[in-house]
Protein backbone atom coordinates (compact mmCIF):
# COMPACT_ATOMS: atom_id res chain seq x y z
CA UNK A 1 0.00 0.00 0.00
CA UNK A 2 2.75 2.59 1.19
CA UNK A 3 4.72 1.76 -2.73
CA UNK A 4 1.05 2.38 -4.59
CA UNK A 5 0.75 5.80 -2.38
CA UNK A 6 4.94 6.81 -4.44
CA UNK A 7 4.09 5.43 -7.12
CA UNK A 8 0.68 7.94 -7.28
CA UNK A 9 3.03 10.95 -5.80
CA UNK A 10 5.86 10.38 -8.99
CA UNK A 11 3.39 10.09 -11.42
CA UNK A 12 1.88 13.15 -10.17
CA UNK A 13 5.25 15.21 -10.14
CA UNK A 14 6.88 13.68 -13.52
CA UNK A 15 3.49 14.95 -15.09
CA UNK A 16 3.43 18.05 -13.56
CA UNK A 17 4.49 19.81 -17.29
CA UNK A 18 0.85 18.47 -17.97
CA UNK A 19 -2.07 20.04 -16.78
CA UNK A 20 -5.04 18.22 -17.48
CA UNK A 21 -5.59 14.93 -17.98
CA UNK A 22 -2.26 13.67 -15.86
CA UNK A 23 -3.39 15.98 -13.39
CA UNK A 24 -6.95 14.31 -12.94
CA UNK A 25 -5.43 10.95 -13.34
CA UNK A 26 -3.58 11.62 -10.45
CA UNK A 27 -6.38 13.11 -8.50
CA UNK A 28 -8.33 9.59 -9.51
CA UNK A 29 -5.77 8.07 -8.25
CA UNK A 30 -5.18 9.88 -4.70
CA UNK A 31 -8.90 9.00 -4.38
CA UNK A 32 -8.61 5.17 -4.14
CA UNK A 33 -5.42 5.75 -1.63
CA UNK A 34 -6.56 3.72 1.36
CA UNK A 35 -5.54 6.58 3.74
CA UNK A 36 -8.27 8.57 2.25
CA UNK A 37 -10.80 5.73 2.38
CA UNK A 38 -9.86 5.14 5.98
CA UNK A 39 -10.10 9.50 6.24
CA UNK A 40 -13.55 8.91 4.69
CA UNK A 41 -14.68 6.32 7.07
CA UNK A 42 -13.59 8.06 9.83
CA UNK A 43 -15.63 11.75 8.71
CA UNK A 44 -18.90 9.24 8.04
CA UNK A 45 -18.89 7.51 11.36
CA UNK A 46 -18.58 11.16 13.02
CA UNK A 47 -22.14 12.36 10.59
CA UNK A 48 -23.28 9.15 11.84
CA UNK A 49 -22.56 10.31 15.42
CA UNK A 50 -24.13 13.85 15.06
CA UNK A 51 -27.62 12.64 13.76
CA UNK A 52 -27.62 9.89 16.36
CA UNK A 53 -31.46 10.26 17.70
CA UNK A 54 -31.46 11.31 21.43
CA UNK A 55 -32.19 9.23 24.68
CA UNK A 56 -35.17 8.81 25.76
CA UNK A 57 -34.96 11.23 29.04
CA UNK A 58 -33.31 13.91 26.61
CA UNK A 59 -36.46 12.84 24.21
CA UNK A 60 -38.67 13.53 27.42
CA UNK A 61 -36.81 16.88 28.44
CA UNK A 62 -37.07 18.31 25.12
CA UNK A 63 -41.13 17.23 24.32
CA UNK A 64 -41.75 18.84 27.95
CA UNK A 65 -39.96 22.02 26.92
CA UNK A 66 -42.20 22.18 23.97
CA UNK A 67 -45.10 21.34 25.48
CA UNK A 68 -44.37 24.50 28.00
CA UNK A 69 -43.79 26.71 25.18
CA UNK A 70 -47.40 25.19 23.77
CA UNK A 71 -48.62 26.55 27.21
CA UNK A 72 -47.58 29.82 27.43
CA UNK A 73 -48.74 30.89 24.67
CA UNK A 74 -52.30 29.82 24.65
CA UNK A 75 -52.51 31.75 27.84
CA UNK A 76 -50.82 35.01 26.02
CA UNK A 77 -53.55 34.54 23.45
CA UNK A 78 -56.19 34.21 25.73
CA UNK A 79 -55.19 37.26 27.54
CA UNK A 80 -54.71 39.31 24.22
CA UNK A 81 -58.36 37.58 22.96
CA UNK A 82 -59.97 39.12 26.29
CA UNK A 83 -58.79 42.34 26.63
CA UNK A 84 -58.82 42.94 22.62
CA UNK A 85 -54.90 42.42 21.77
CA UNK A 86 -52.21 43.22 23.76
CA UNK A 87 -51.36 46.70 21.73
CA UNK A 88 -54.88 47.97 22.48
CA UNK A 89 -55.39 47.31 26.50
CA UNK A 90 -59.18 48.53 26.61
CA UNK A 91 -61.34 46.05 28.77
CA UNK A 92 -64.00 44.08 27.69
CA UNK A 93 -67.47 43.36 29.38
CA UNK A 94 -70.12 41.11 29.12
CA UNK A 95 -73.86 41.12 29.46
CA UNK A 96 -74.38 41.37 33.12
CA UNK A 97 -71.64 44.24 33.64
CA UNK A 98 -73.18 45.89 30.23
CA UNK A 99 -76.75 45.72 32.07
CA UNK A 100 -75.18 46.87 35.53
CA UNK A 101 -74.26 50.05 33.74
CA UNK A 102 -77.10 50.35 31.41
CA UNK A 103 -79.35 50.08 34.64
CA UNK A 104 -77.00 52.75 36.34
CA UNK A 105 -77.73 55.25 33.67
CA UNK A 106 -81.09 54.74 33.21
CA UNK A 107 -81.97 55.18 37.05
CA UNK A 108 -79.71 57.93 37.70
CA UNK A 109 -78.37 60.63 35.13
CA UNK A 110 -75.08 60.30 32.58
CA UNK A 111 -73.63 63.45 34.80
CA UNK A 112 -74.56 61.28 37.92
CA UNK A 113 -73.43 57.74 36.50
CA UNK A 114 -70.42 59.09 34.21
CA UNK A 115 -70.95 56.83 31.58
CA UNK A 116 -71.61 57.24 28.01
CA UNK A 117 -72.83 54.45 26.70
CA UNK A 118 -72.39 54.70 22.33
CA UNK A 119 -74.02 52.62 20.08
CA UNK A 120 -71.86 52.17 16.90
CA UNK A 121 -73.89 50.45 14.62
CA UNK A 122 -75.25 52.32 11.58
CA UNK A 123 -79.08 53.67 11.78
CA UNK A 124 -80.65 51.19 9.44
CA UNK A 125 -79.35 48.41 11.68
CA UNK A 126 -80.42 50.22 14.89
CA UNK A 127 -84.21 50.62 13.51
CA UNK A 128 -84.23 47.44 12.79
CA UNK A 129 -83.41 45.92 16.14
CA UNK A 130 -83.89 48.67 18.21
CA UNK A 131 -81.81 50.49 20.83
CA UNK A 132 -80.44 48.69 23.99
CA UNK A 133 -81.75 51.32 25.78
CA UNK A 134 -83.22 54.92 25.84
CA UNK A 135 -80.16 56.21 27.25
CA UNK A 136 -77.82 54.44 24.45
CA UNK A 137 -76.30 57.05 22.05
CA UNK A 138 -75.72 56.53 18.38
CA UNK A 139 -72.85 57.31 16.69
CA UNK A 140 -72.10 55.21 13.84
CA UNK A 141 -67.86 53.92 13.50
CA UNK A 142 -67.17 55.95 10.21
CA UNK A 143 -67.88 59.17 11.89
CA UNK A 144 -65.82 58.39 14.62
CA UNK A 145 -63.01 57.18 12.09
CA UNK A 146 -63.62 60.61 10.48
CA UNK A 147 -62.82 62.68 13.58
CA UNK A 148 -66.19 63.11 15.00
CA UNK A 149 -64.74 62.96 18.58
CA UNK A 150 -61.95 65.33 17.49
CA UNK A 151 -65.04 67.78 16.87
CA UNK A 152 -65.90 71.22 18.57
CA UNK A 153 -68.85 70.49 21.20
CA UNK A 154 -71.22 72.83 19.97
CA UNK A 155 -70.61 71.22 16.11
CA UNK A 156 -70.68 67.46 17.85
CA UNK A 157 -74.16 68.59 19.52
CA UNK A 158 -75.36 69.71 16.11
CA UNK A 159 -74.70 67.07 14.36
CA UNK A 160 -75.59 63.67 15.89
CA UNK A 161 -77.90 65.17 18.80
CA UNK A 162 -76.32 64.39 22.12
CA UNK A 163 -73.54 66.34 24.13
CA UNK A 164 -69.75 65.37 22.91
CA UNK A 165 -67.91 63.22 25.65
CA UNK A 166 -65.69 65.03 27.96
CA UNK A 167 -62.45 63.66 28.38
CA UNK A 168 -63.02 62.47 31.99
CA UNK A 169 -66.29 60.83 31.07
CA UNK A 170 -66.24 56.83 30.75
CA UNK A 171 -67.14 55.57 27.33
CA UNK A 172 -68.92 52.40 26.79
CA UNK A 173 -68.81 51.23 22.78
CA UNK A 174 -71.88 48.85 21.53
CA UNK A 175 -72.14 46.94 18.21
CA UNK A 176 -73.50 43.86 16.78
CA UNK A 177 -70.80 41.47 17.47
CA UNK A 178 -68.07 43.33 19.44
CA UNK A 179 -65.91 44.13 16.38
CA UNK A 180 -66.41 47.41 15.40
CA UNK A 181 -67.08 48.50 18.89
CA UNK A 182 -63.36 47.25 19.71
CA UNK A 183 -62.46 49.59 16.70
CA UNK A 184 -64.20 52.80 18.29
CA UNK A 185 -62.63 52.00 21.51
CA UNK A 186 -59.29 52.69 19.26
CA UNK A 187 -60.39 55.59 17.86
CA UNK A 188 -61.67 57.54 21.00
CA UNK A 189 -58.13 56.16 22.90
CA UNK A 190 -56.39 58.21 19.87
CA UNK A 191 -58.66 60.80 20.27
CA UNK A 192 -57.19 61.57 24.00
CA UNK A 193 -60.11 59.37 25.78
CA UNK A 194 -58.75 56.89 28.51
CA UNK A 195 -61.82 55.27 30.48
CA UNK A 196 -63.37 53.59 27.63
CA UNK A 197 -65.08 50.06 27.95
CA UNK A 198 -65.86 47.48 25.11
CA UNK A 199 -69.42 45.46 24.81
CA UNK A 200 -68.21 42.33 23.57
CA UNK A 201 -71.55 40.65 23.15
CA UNK A 202 -73.32 43.48 21.14
CA UNK A 203 -76.87 43.39 19.84
CA UNK A 204 -75.97 40.01 18.65
CA UNK A 205 -75.94 38.85 22.52
CA UNK A 206 -78.44 41.66 23.86
CA UNK A 207 -81.47 41.01 21.73
CA UNK A 208 -81.17 36.87 21.79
Amino acid sequence: MMMWRRVVVLTAASSSRTVGASSLRSSSALAFCPSNNHQSKNQHQKRRQEVTPPTTTSFLHYKQNIHERLLSTTTTARQMSFFGGASEGIPRINKEAMTEIIDDVSSTSREESNYVIIDVRGQDEIAYTGKLNDCVETLPLPYIAQGALAMEDEEFKAEFGFDKPALDETLVFTCKAGIRSQQAGQLAKMAGYTDILDYMGGSNEWFS
